[in-house]
C-alpha cells in the first residue's frame, strides 16, 4: 500500500531547498580570524589584487566578445545573468557586446584558503549608442592546482531603478 508524502524524509528536501534559497537572499557580514578581506586599491594582499584584476579582465573581455574571456572561466563554470544562464559572451548583466566600455565603480575581494569571491558594481557605456548600462555582480573564484585561478560561479543583475 502506498502511503502519501507526508513523512519526514519527503518533507526535509523542500524545507531544505526553501531554507537554501531564503538564505542565499539575505546579506550578512561574516569576519572570521582567517579571512582577508580588502577594498578596491588597499595596499596590502593576500591575493585580492589578483582576483579583483582579473574580474576586471573578465567584464572588460566580455564587454569586448574577445574569445580570451573562455579562459578565465573553470571548464563547468556557472554563470548567471539576470535569472538566464549564460555560456558565451556577454555573461553580465547589462553589458552588450561591441564598442562599448566597462568601468568598475565599487569593488572588493576576499580570499580564504582556495576560494576567493569579488563583490563588484560596474558601469557599461557606449559613447557611440549614447547608452549606459549599470551592473553588479558577485564572481566566485577558487585557485586551481596549477596555482592560477579560475571564475566558478558569477551571478550578475542591473540595480533596480530606486536602488543606489
Amino acid at each position: 500500500m502506498l502511503r502519501p508524502c507526508i513523512n519526514t524524509i519527503c518533507m526535509q528536501r523542500p524545507l531544505a531547498l526553501l531554507v537554501g534559497l531564503s538564505l542565499a537572499c539575505v546579506t550578512r557580514t561574516v569576519t572570521p580570524g582567517t579571512v582577508t578581506a580588502l577594498n578596491a586599491g588597499s595596499a596590502t594582499s593576500g591575493g585580492t589584487d589578483e582576483v579583483q584584476s582579473m574580474v576586471e579582465l573578465a567584464l572588460t573581455l566580455d564587454a569586448a566578445g574577445d574569445a580570451h574571456a573562455d579562459t578565465l572561466y573553470a571548464p563547468d563554470a556557472l554563470v548567471i545573468e539576470n535569472a538566464r544562464v549564460r555560456l558565451a559572451a556577454p555573461r553580465y548583466a547589462g553589458i552588450s557586446v561591441g564598442s562599448g566600455r566597462v568601468t568598475t565603480t565599487v569593488a572588493s575581494a576576499t580570499v580564504e584558503g582556495r576560494m576567493a569571491w569579488v563583490l563588484v558594481d560596474y558601469r557599461w557605456t557606449n559613447a557611440a549608442a549614447r547608452r549606459a548600462e549599470a551592473g553588479r555582480a558577485t564572481i566566485i573564484l577558487e585557485k586551481q592546482s596549477n596555482g592560477r585561478w579560475k571564475i566558478v560561479h558569477a551571478h550578475s543583475s542591473q540595480p533596480l531603478p530606486w536602488e543606489p
